[in-house]
Parts: C-alpha cells; sequence; structure tokens
C-alpha cells in the first residue's frame, strides 16, 4: 500500500486531538512494527511530547503484575485475557481497541475494573490509516459491539449501496472512506482501480477506499460496524 506522509501525518495529528494527548503522556506499545497500529502508537505519542514503553505484546502485563500510564493500545481479545489475570492491577486513563469488533459487554468490565477509563474504539485500515473513532459513554447500550464512531478530521465516509447511493439510517451497506487516503497499490494498477474508486460526494477527482465492510449508521448518526462484505 502506497501511503503519503501527509495521509499519516493528517492520521496522527487529528488522533491527538480527539485522545487529549499531552506532554507526559506515557503509551504501551505492543504492536509489530509491520502493522500501521504502531505508527498510531509511537507517533502520536512522542509527536505530543509523551514517552512509549515498547513491549513485546500487551500480555507482557501478566508477567510483571500490572501497569500504570496514559494509554494503551490493543485489541479487545487480548484485553479481556489481561482483564481475566489483572482485573485491579491496571491503571490506565485511555484505552484504544482497534482490529476487532468491540463487545459491549468488555466495556463494562472495564469500567467496573478500571473506573474512569476512557475506552476508544478506532477503525481503519492501512489504505485509510485511521478513518473513524468512537468514545463509547456511560449511557451506551450494554449489548452487541460498540460503534466504530465518526470520521477523523480530513476524512469521509459513506454507507452506500450497490449503486454508490447513500442507504438510509439502519440500513446495513459498504463502508467507503474517502479524504486522506492512500495513492493505492504499488505495482497494482488494476487492483488500484478495483478498490480506489471515484468519489461523486467528494470534492471534483476526489476518490474513496471501497472497504469491503458492512456498516450502517445508528440513530445517533455513528457508524456501526456489521461484518465483512465477503464472508
Amino acid at each position: 500500500v502506497s501511503l503519503t506522509h501527509h495521509s499519516v501525518v493528517n492520521g496522527v495529528l487529528r488522533l491527538v486531538n480527539r485522545l487529549g494527548m499531552e506532554p507526559g503522556s506515557r503509551t504501551l506499545a505492543s504492536t509489530s512494527i509491520n502493522f500501521d497500529v504502531s505508527v498510531f502508537e509511537l507517533f502520536t505519542t512522542l509527536s505530543s511530547g509523551g514517552s512509549v514503553e515498547i513491549v513485546r505484546d500487551v500480555l507482557t502485563l501478566g508477567e510483571r503484575g500490572g501497569w500504570d500510564g496514559t494509554m494503551i493500545s490493543t485489541v479487545p481479545s487480548a484485553f479481556a485475557e489481561l482483564l481475566d489475570q489483572l482485573a485491579d492491577r491496571i491503571d490506565v486513563d485511555t484505552v484504544v481497541f482497534a482490529g476487532e469488533a468491540l463487545p459491549a459487554t468488555l466495556v463494562q468490565r472495564m469500567r467496573e475494573a478500571i473506573p474512569g477509563v476512557r475506552v476508544i474504539n478506532a477503525y481503519g485500515q492501512t489504505e485509510s490509516f485511521y478513518a473513524t473513532t468512537f468514545e463509547a459513554s456511560e449511557t451506551d447500550e450494554g449489548t452487541g459491539s460498540a460503534p466504530i464512531g465518526s470520521p477523523l478530521g480530513n476524512m469521509r465516509t459513506y454507507v452506500l449501496d450497490a449503486y454508490l447511493r447513500p442507504v438510509p439510517v439502519g440500513v446495513t451497506g459498504e463502508l467507503y472512506v474517502a479524504g486522506d487516503v492512500a495513492r493505492g497499490y504499488l505495482g497494482r494498477p488494476d487492483l488500484t482501480a478495483e478498490r480506489f474508486v471515484a468519489d461523486p460526494y467528494g470534492p471534483p477527482g476526489s476518490r474513496m477506499y471501497r472497504t469491503g465492510d458492512l456498516a450502517r449508521w445508528n440513530r445517533h448518526g455513528a457508524l456501526e460496524y456489521a461484518g465483512r462484505g465477503d464472508a
């Protein structure tokens, strides 16, 4: 995937703002540098004057008997296992999830184990870096999965039918991401043309990325992930 420097910088700066990263913030980075999540973990923290602790994976905290800091970035299944081991020995301000559906039951468990914790559900692919985020609130319904939220600045999201028409609220369609997306696939013009298509709702010449994911808008104006379209 051929990403631009502009796209990554936009994502980093927008995430710094949404997460409220500040000088002195301390982040646990547990994602391999082979994945774009590592860019989020490292550069949102360093660009805001914070420090990063790099570990093999988040489950190493179980071997250490706990952790305290500003932010942990991980996937829901791993953090659920961590809570089983260390429910009362994690002191963190914000946990950012991505890569899997976030069960509402896990959000509730976290609130009970870590009072005051902010829970952020993020969505994106390498082709879009980070596209949306959602902050779970105390009043969210405790069933199903947490929404994936609303677009970051300079990003646009559409839920469209097979004819690229927007679907009504509550109706499932395919999720497209536009704005600061990748240039395409290096050396693969055929695949680039298939996945990056003209954006009929954006500025002239703009493109949108066809994610292959299904989604719907809920009544609160947040996106809900509904699985893969090719599953």
